[in-house]
């Protein structure tokens, strides 16, 4: 199969490369984030590649990191969430902002996005739920404060949330966070 594809840019438009490699143009859909970040064309590029199979034949995705690629795989591997789908999510979000949009179920962050109505963010966290390692808190005091309320009985996920909404939470000390953590309410 189509992994990467080394040649001269031919075509550029906002999410359509054209990549001549040996003679042979390669039509490529991008993400509006693949278009910024390359050069003009004429110039030689080198992209990773993601073929997708419809009843039409064979369409290749086109992305300037292999970061970008496995997000659009994780992605398009959710029932219901196409290549357009996937495309529209990294023209808005770069790889680690998808994945921490899904490790912490920001569903009304996804919702934002065109094409991604209720039905198929709610899709999204429940298929990719695990398959995403959440991110780490932001500081130490955060990670303190978080480890205790697991321990206190809330899942990481309920802790991360009450945290979020602390105001001024860096400026607090841990006991201080701790009892506006718990006086959120879910």
């Amino acid at each position: 199969m189509i992994a990467q594809l080394r040649g001269r840019l031919r075509e550029k438009d906002p999410t359509r490369l054209v990549i001549d490699c040996a003679g042979i143009g390669f039509e490529l859909r991008v993400p509006l984030s693949t278009s910024r970040q390359l050069p003009e064309a004429g110039a030689e590029v080198d992209v990773a590649v993601e073929p997708y199979f419809t009843r039409e034949g064979l369409d290749l995705y086109g992305f300037a990191t292999r970061a970008e690629r496995d997000v659009f795989r994780m992605l398009t591997s959710v029932k219901g969430i196409g290549p357009r789908a996937g495309l529209n999510l990294l023209s808005r979000f770069s790889p680690d902002e998808i994945r921490e949009i899904i490790a912490q179920r920001r569903i009304d962050v996804i919702r934002t996005v065109p094409g991604i109505g209720p039905k198929k963010a709610d899709s999204i966290f429940k298929q990719l739920e695990g398959a995403v390692p959440e991110s780490a808190p932001a500081s130490p005091l955060l990670a303190d404060a978080e480890a205790a309320l697991v321990c206190l009985g809330l899942t990481r996920r309920e802790a991360r949330e009450r945290l979020s909404r602390v105001p001024a939470a860096e400026a607090a000390s841990l006991q201080e966070l701790l009892k506006l953590a718990l006086a959120q309410r879910t």
